[in-house]
């Protein structure tokens, strides 16, 4: 006695849906690789945004050498004043050498921000400046120790020093503020492009589990 088909056997004959199972099938992989891919393009986005952590941590480490260095100059200047001792005159010119690699390096990395490299304008000017205070005050040789103490606590020369040191805190916060921005954005575009690829991949699988299910019918209805 021959089986009577199902009602929904029925539906999908009158339907036309037996032969749409390859289809959806095919459907169900090619989404399946679009969500694999965005997933991909996800990870490439999480490393990009690692690397300006990186960026920025070189960024925060030049700044704060730089600082260093322009303190340097003052106190060895002071230090051969008080002393006398030209090794001390030694320690001035590294400095003055390493001041001018860690600011050329600073602008190497900043070369896509205008803010910032109007900055690093300013603060050569200004480390130009103050090297040129100290390099007077060396030039004075030994036993001026006086004249030396006179033009440090010289509010006007001090100002130089202050100017430097304020315009690399404004750095360091700028620094710090694009960097916070260009994490959250990236978090954002992570978090969303993940949420999308998992339903991709969830509505990949339904799809693939219809397609499987009406290809099988197909075939037993053929046979």
């Amino acid at each position: 006695m021959p089986r009577t088909p199902s009602k929904f056997s029925d539906f999908l004959e009158r339907a036309s849906l037996r032969d749409v199972g390859v289809p959806t099938l095919f459907a169900a992989f090619v989404l399946f690789g679009t969500a694999m891919a965005m997933l991909g393009a996800n990870v490439s986005a999480v490393r990009e945004s690692y690397g300006w952590v990186q960026r920025s941590n070189s960024v925060l480490l030049d700044i704060a050498e730089i600082n260093t260095l322009v303190m340097g100059i003052d106190m060895t200047v002071r230090g051969f004043a008080l002393t006398d001792n030209p090794d001390f005159l030694v320690y001035e010119a590294d400095n003055r050498k390493r001041l001018g690699i860690r600011i050329d390096h600073l602008a190497s990395l900043m070369t896509d921000d205008l803010g910032q490299s109007a900055s690093i304008a300013k603060l050569r000017a200004l480390v130009t400046n103050h090297e040129e205070i100290f390099a007077q005050l060396s030039n004075l040789g030994p036993g001026h120790a006086k004249d030396v103490a006179a033009v440090i606590v010289d509010p006007e020369k001090r100002k130089i020093r202050y100017a430097v040191q304020n315009t690399l805190t404004v750095m360091h916060d700028g620094e710090m503020k694009r960097l916070a921005a260009r994490q959250h954005t990236a978090e954002r575009q992570v978090s969303r492009a993940f949420n999308l690829a998992l339903g991709i991949v969830l509505f990949a699988f339904v799809a693939g589990g219809i397609g499987f299910a009406l290809t099988l019918f197909g075939r037993r209805a053929a046979g």
